[in-house]
């Protein structure tokens, strides 16, 4: 009798063991995949942070040294996709245990109609972009975009179900004001003479773009979670190139229909630093333009379209760093103010982020001290 009783307590501490040591495995592998998640959210920021500073720069070298081809500069903004395409042949290595579960596979004709839908908006947005770039100075054009936040902020309430705290609203009325600000200044010192109605179309087509982008992004998170549901990092490279894909086709398009492909001769052989300069200036900001795509739409793929948004306005503040010390652009006080509220609009998102952390955290104590109650 005492034999079994002891046998019985041994077995007990044995399935407590085990119990702990499933615990242990199972906290190890969330620590794990946690760790994978933000590393793969720092390359998409990466991305994201770089492709944006690049290619605002290179594309308004572009228009200093005598580019004036809109449809040019928009296509600069897509035609790097094809850099993807060896990521997309490349079979990609298979998990039989996780694959059913967590890919879908839509049809051809809905994922052609997503992407067809989503690179519309591209062009429009694109485009919008270039003449926002055309008409204003770098920094004034990175500032105003970072309206595109606030937009996305609304979306992303109506379409993805985002939760809208006291501290994202703060954020989203910093930031707002943070963008919008620049236009109460007189704009004659950045580059040259600019004058009011150069500003307030530069304006309208920039807002116009990040009302537009911010819609995209919202759509672009529901298409994730909707339409595609899959769990693998191909997925984001299909969105991308595809997309990229379609949008160049559209923009090759503007560009015959326009008429605008008869002057590309000339306008390559009166670029200030010479014809090579000009291809190279298009080849770069292809591949920055890419990657930002690549970068903002893992962003979206991996958090959300607002955390994506959050880290494309964080790059409106690096960007007139840059345009500074590369463009000899001018910070003034309603600029650097303007950016002071933006990196506090910022901080206030990424403060938001981190109690959503600290209550997960102690949601999961408060079920793993449940467990043990049970047990």
């Amino acid at each position: 009798m005492e034999g079994a009783h002891e046998k019985l307590l041994n077995l007990t501490v044995e399935e407590a063991e085990g119990t702990e040591s499933s615990e242990n495995a199972k906290t190890s592998r969330l620590q794990s995949s946690k760790f994978i998640l933000w590393l793969q959210i720092f390359i998409f920021t990466f991305f994201t942070l770089g492709g944006q500073a690049a290619g605002n720069l290179l594309g308004r070298v572009y228009y200093e040294q005598g580019g004036q081809t809109r449809w040019i500069a928009t296509l600069a903004q897509t035609a790097g996709f094809s850099i993807l395409l060896p990521f997309i042949c490349y079979p990609s290595p298979k998990n039989h245990n996780e694959d059913e579960l967590t890919t879908h596979h839509p049809s051809i004709f809905v994922r052609a109609s997503v992407y067809i839908f989503l690179g519309l908006f591209q062009v429009v947005n694109s485009m919008s972009f270039t003449v926002g770039v055309q008409y204003l100075p770098a920094s004034t054009y990175s500032l105003i975009s970072g309206s595109q936040l606030a937009f996305n902020a609304i979306t992303s309430f109506l379409l993805n179900g985002q939760k809208i705290t006291a501290i994202i609203l703060n954020s989203v009325v910093l930031l707002s004001f943070s963008s919008s600000a620049v236009i109460f200044q007189n704009e004659t010192g950045d580059s040259g003479e600019i004058s009011q109605k150069s500003l307030l179309i530069g304006f309208a087509a920039t807002t116009f773009g990040s009302l537009g982008y911010a819609l995209q992004f919202s759509l672009t998170e529901l298409a994730f979670q909707k339409v595609f549901k899959s769990n693998t990092l191909k997925e984001v490279m299909k969105m991308s190139f595809f997309i990229g894909f379609f949008v160049t086709i559209a923009s090759l398009t503007g560009l015959f229909a326009s008429g605008n492909w008869k002057d590309l001769g000339k306008e390559m052989g009166e670029y200030r630093t010479g014809k090579s300069s000009y291809v190279i200036n298009l080849v770069c900001s292809a591949v920055a333009w890419q990657l930002y795509a690549l970068g903002s739409f893992g962003l979206v793929f991996k958090a959300s379209s607002l955390f994506s948004n959050v880290i494309i306005n964080l790059g409106t503040s690096i960007v007139p760093i840059f345009a500074m010390a590369f463009l000899k652009d001018r910070m003034n006080g309603l600029k650097v103010f303007s950016l002071l509220l933006g990196l506090w609009g910022y901080a206030s998102y990424i403060y938001q982020h981190y109690l959503d952390d600290l209550e997960a955290k102690n949601s999961e104590i408060k079920a793993s001290d449940n467990q043990d109650d049970d047990f």
